[in-house]
């Protein structure tokens, strides 16, 4: 068993198809099981698998904000592990506010985000 099989699901929430497929299937390469999401909706549907243990989101979803379905999220699962994932600058502190390690800035390498699940697994 591989270290990465300690968590059984993911469940990766992003707007941009190429970068939600691309981090999914290295995920998956990595041992995760995936469930892929294109917005907050879809997400708040997928929690109801109880196997989810780590939300991952992007913040600019079509719907709302990834800190909004983070929030959510949390209610619905208040022991979801999140990690939100951003481009912006001014997204820093509000990310840090609810994920443990503050956000993950793209680009980002799949490896990264690897690294990033390790960390909240061994917490």
């Amino acid at each position: 068993m591989t270290e990465a099989i300690a968590f059984e699901t993911i469940l990766l929430v992003d707007a941009d198809p190429l970068q939600r497929s691309t981090v999914g299937q290295y995920l998956r390469d990595c041992g995760y099981r995936v469930i892929e999401a294109t917005d907050a909706a879809e997400a708040i549907t997928a929690l109801s698998h109880q196997g989810i243990e780590i939300l991952v989101t992007d913040i600019a979803l079509r719907d709302e904000s990834g800190f909004q379905l983070s929030a959510k999220a949390r209610e619905i699962r208040p022991d979801l592990k999140v990690v939100v994932t951003h481009s912006a600058e001014r997204t820093a502190k509000i990310a840090g506010d609810l994920c443990e390690d503050g956000p993950l800035d793209h680009p980002y390498h799949p490896q990264q985000l690897v690294e990033r699940i390790k960390r909240l697994r061994r917490s």
